[in-house]
């Protein structure tokens, strides 16, 4: 039997007027958990502002076309879930299976977008996540907050959209596994036009997706290094890094890498493939490659990189020896001197031409080294930008359209077009029209 939401929001004191596609709900503070986790596909749930300290385990079946949607009443005054003070499995809700507490939200369903919310100093002592994706499927995560947290975002789904959230400070330093501001276990991801940075244990991002993509982020200073790819539950792991700024730590826990690819779980049949399109990467001058490839557990490991800025870093990349192992690419600027065995038609230089490197500022000077050197075709239609992060690390979490995909790096120095932030930026077009947001709240 179907669980009547009508009869729960009444009972909760929040009703709304419901049309054919579903209805618009308000949760306040003081209400119930089961607000959220009885929302039906084709409803909408709105939280208003305050501070919420309840666990969540959404499971309904819903779609792409037809998601449960849950979202900020006022996107400008953003609903806090803060867990801090005790471990997540020691604050209500609904879950009581023995990974209660791995999340302050749990997804285990189909088809839900969540917008506008914050996720705050979860834990369980070692793991948990401010929203853990348990083996859901076509979900979308924009504009949400993840601090403090063991991990920020955390789990494996397939279709799974994270775009304009900031992923600040996550990692529990001591715990017995490592932790990050993202945890992917697996399935298929797109994160975009986030802003991950100083994750306070563990890397900005750890992957054992079978398919991922990063694209138009700001990546900074992880405590080790900056991200990897590891056996998940697919044997093909594939990570496609695209118009990304990365930063290294000037005093990473692990000063050897960048990137690793690592089969950690000794698993055999293990594939890997890292693309790196028209990136900025800011080394910290120390002895770090750009990729470590730890193929001797893989059956193979490969890397192509092309059309990137490496800045203050002189090694592209090492590895086992062997066979079973790919490192290709083209059209790269980096410094003088560097060691890029593999790489073709590198541009070397002193400076690539940035606008102000001391502000963060890496834009490209009109006529700089790294002007007119890429080639768009190095890495197919698959690798060419289409936008690119705007500006620095003060103005966060917006876009605009890239001009062109002739200069190297994240940015082109043509670009004059308008930034757009999740204000602007609607959902994907498969995403039905919201409806009027008709609300009364009984007392």
């Amino acid at each position: 039997m179907r669980f009547n939401f009508r009869l729960l929001m009444g009972l909760c004191g929040v009703v709304a007027t419901a049309g054919v596609e579903g209805g618009t709900y308000v949760l306040k503070p003081g209400d119930s958990y089961q607000v959220l986790e009885a929302a039906q596909p084709g409803d909408i749930v709105e939280i208003a502002p305050g501070t919420y300290r309840f666990r969540v385990y959404l499971t309904k079946q819903g779609s792409a076309a037809n998601p449960v949607i849950i979202r900020a009443q006022d996107p400008a005054n953003r609903p806090v879930w803060d867990l801090g003070g005790r471990n997540a499995d020691q604050w209500p809700g609904s879950y009581t299976a023995n990974d209660r507490g791995r999340g302050a939200w749990q997804i285990n369903g189909r088809g839900y977008t969540i917008m506008n919310i914050v996720f705050r100093n979860t834990t369980n002592g070692v793991n948990a996540a401010g929203l853990r994706i348990v083996g859901g499927s076509d979900i979308t995560i924009k504009n949400c907050l993840f601090e403090l947290n063991d991990n920020g975002i955390a789990g494996k789904g397939e279709n799974v959209l994270v775009e304009f959230c900031e992923m600040d400070r996550n990692g529990r330093p001591g715990s017995s596994q490592m932790t990050h501001n993202v945890y992917n276990f697996g399935g298929s991801w797109t994160i975009r036009n986030c802003y991950l940075h100083d994750p306070t244990h563990g890397q900005n991002f750890h992957l054992r997706a079978r398919d991922a993509l990063i694209e138009n982020c700001w990546i900074a200073r992880a405590k080790s290094y900056e991200g990897d790819i590891m056996p998940g539950t697919d044997p093909n792991h594939k990570l496609t890094l695209k118009g990304n700024v990365i930063i290294q730590n000037a005093t990473p826990g692990n000063k050897n890498k960048i990137f690793d690819l690592y089969n950690d779980t000794g698993g055999t049949g293990i594939r890997m493939q890292l693309n790196l399109f028209y990136n900025t990467i800011i080394g910290n001058g120390g002895p770090a490659c750009l990729v470590s490839i730890h193929n001797a557990g893989l059956q193979f490991g490969g890397v192509t990189a092309s059309n990137n800025i490496v800045y203050n870093l002189k090694t592209a990349q090492a590895n086992q020896g062997g066979s079973n192992w790919s490192f290709t690419g083209s059209n790269n600027w980096f410094p003088a001197g560097s060691d890029v065995a593999g790489l073709a038609r590198t541009v070397f230089g002193t400076d690539p031409g940035f606008r102000n490197l001391s502000d963060d500022d890496l834009a490209l000077l009109p006529g700089g080294a790294a002007v007119g050197k890429a080639d768009p075709n190095a890495g197919g239609a698959a690798g060419v930008p289409g936008k690119e992060w705007y500006k620095d690390e003060v103005t966060i979490l917006r876009y605009r359209t890239r001009s062109a995909s002739k200069d190297l790096g994240a940015f082109e120095s043509t670009t004059d077009t308008v930034d757009l932030g999740p204000e602007e930026v609607p959902l994907a077009d498969t995403t039905p029209p919201l409806p009027p947001r008709n609300l009364r709240i009984v007392q």
